[in-house]
């Protein structure tokens, strides 16, 4: 049986996103590939890799979201500091 080769990418993808810190295209292609991967393989249930995008969903959705708290709380404390040079 072979592997979607698109599981494969969105895994890649989320583990690597976490390398290089705030590159968030990284992220987003994660989860793109992964949902690519995961239509592949329902029309083709010969093919495995499965876990792999859902894995690579997760983990690249994951940095996401951890990537915007971060410049949301980048924001607050910047804004923060504004208002005590006024």
């Amino acid at each position: 049986m072979e592997k979607s080769k698109f599981a494969l990418v969105s895994l890649i993808l989320g583990i690597i996103s976490f390398v290089q810190l705030l590159g968030v295209e990284k992220g987003t292609l994660g989860i793109v590939f992964g949902i690519l991967a995961l239509r592949e393989i329902t029309k083709q249930p010969e093919l495995k890799g499965r876990k792999m995008a859902i894995i690579g969903i997760v983990l690249s959705a994951l940095y996401v979201v951890i990537v915007c708290v971060f410049f949301q709380q980048i924001k607050e404390f910047l804004t923060a500091i504004t208002s005590i040079w006024r």
